[in-house]
């Protein structure tokens, strides 16, 4: 994200407060707000002052909202960084002072908007005040008014264990200092797994996806050495309820010769991003996605990528005598399984789930078999 200056910006509006985490500014580094332009038009906030019970702060002179633009603010990262700001003033107040709050004045010290961590039983917000010191040696008060100000917003909020509120699809949620942690809580699917292979020159596209809560659909993005992330399908989300839904898709616009790599998003903007791990898969005729070599006792087996494998041995009446396998195997190395032949004798049939589809290996009598 970029801070930007523009001219003709709007003053009028003011910006939302997507996230807030209070931390202890003087005490670790978790503290973090995210504010937010919902308008289609600039937003200066130049001048503007910022302020919580740890500190307060004037906001750079340059800062323009772009529309639909969302901003960090933070101790040591985001688009503005406290520790290396000179406007920042650190505020000292009494440790028992109940709860947390943002607010934001504007440049002529009118409060905006501010969002109130209220201590459960609620304690009400009763009016604070004091005075940032810029760079200059420029001494700027400010007041704040008690709960009974239109602008404030009240969460209620117990500080152990939770640390922040986030702000998902209109209403308050409690959160945690991680964003990518946030979105497996809170986004309404889950990726747990995602395979690729190349095959017929196409990319095998398998994956699983869990429905939480309704949603619209989300994405297939691929990307390469020559190219960024693009979307290259959208698919409709899975209703919501128990169980894992199995997804495939074809991806036939690529060079053999060439890798790329594939992910699934899901976004709710401005708050909300869940992302699959990537994987990658190189277009290659040769390379099939799994080589086996069996024979009585023994099992040879590479894939292309690591992923979820089971194996079981069947009789010749498809008896299952034996379970090998059940969990992940790792991709691009030979992985061997053996098995008691005296234990288990009548073996026929050695079968192997991946997450795309099923494989049948036949012992012949007497001999091996490779696929």
């Amino acid at each position: 994200m970029r801070l930007l200056l523009v001219w003709g910006a709007v003053w009028a509006q003011a910006p939302e407060i997507l996230r807030f985490i209070p931390g202890r500014y003087r005490e670790g580094a978790s503290h973090r707000i995210d504010l937010y332009n919902p308008t289609p038009q600039a937003l200066s906030l130049g001048g503007w002052l910022l302020v919580t019970r740890d500190y307060s702060v004037r906001l750079p002179t340059s800062l323009v909202l772009a529309p639909w633009q969302r901003i960090t603010i933070g101790k040591y990262e985001g688009d503005v960084r406290l520790d290396r700001y000179p406007d920042f003033l650190i505020r000292f107040w009494e440790e028992s002072q109940p709860g947390a709050y943002v607010a934001l004045l504007d440049d002529q010290g009118r409060f905006r908007r501010g969002i109130y961590l209220a201590p459960s039983p609620q304690v009400l917000f009763l009016p604070d005040s004091g005075v940032n010191v810029t760079r200059e040696g420029r001494k700027i008060p400010f007041y704040l008014p008690s709960e009974t100000a239109s602008g404030w917003e009240y969460v209620p909020w117990e500080p152990d264990p939770i640390i922040g509120v986030v702000r998902i699809g209109g209403a308050w949620r409690y959160t945690i200092s991680d964003v990518e942690r946030e979105a497996h809580l809170y986004a309404p699917v889950r990726f747990p797994i995602l395979v690729a292979a190349y095959e017929g020159g196409a990319v095998h596209l398998s994956w699983e996806v869990e429905g939480r809560e309704p949603c619209d659909f989300y994405r297939i993005e691929r990307s390469s050495s020559k190219s960024n992330w693009e979307v290259i399908a959208k698919v409709p989300c899975p209703s919501p309820g128990p169980g894992r839904h199995r997804m495939e898709h074809y991806d036939t616009q690529v060079r053999e010769g060439y890798e790329y790599r594939y992910r699934l998003v899901y976004e709710s903007l401005p708050s909300l991003r869940l992302e699959s791990a990537a994987v990658s898969v190189r277009c290659e005729r040769e390379q099939k996605p799994l080589q086996v070599a069996a024979e009585h006792g023994s099992l040879r087996l590479r894939v292309a990528q690591s992923q979820p494998l089971k194996i079981r041995l069947l009789d010749k009446d498809f008896t299952e005598q034996l379970r090998i396998y059940d969990g992940w195997v790792n991709g691009g190395v030979e992985n061997l399984f053996v098995w008691d032949t005296l234990r288990v004798r009548n073996v026929k049939w050695i079968v192997i789930w991946t997450a795309s589809r099923r494989y049948w290996i036949e012992l012949p009598h007497g001999g091996g078999r490779r696929y």
